[in-house]
């Protein structure tokens, strides 16, 4: 059986890596997933309001 470097019994569900790799708690990934994608999406709203905040101010 294939065993995944650092998935030893040493680290035995305590890295990032370990929980990528065998799909435990996905949910968590989910999550935070969905959050950066939020997070990104707010970043350019704001983004773009203030370029155009300051365009029109050049005027």
């Amino acid at each position: 059986m294939y065993k995944m470097p650092g998935a030893g019994v040493g680290v035995a569900g305590g890295g990032v890596g370990t929980l990528a790799a065998t799909g435990a708690d996905i949910g968590w990934w989910l999550a935070v997933g969905v959050l950066l994608v939020l997070l990104g999406t707010v970043a350019l709203i704001a983004v773009h309001r203030r370029n155009r905040r300051l365009s029109q101010a050049r005027e």
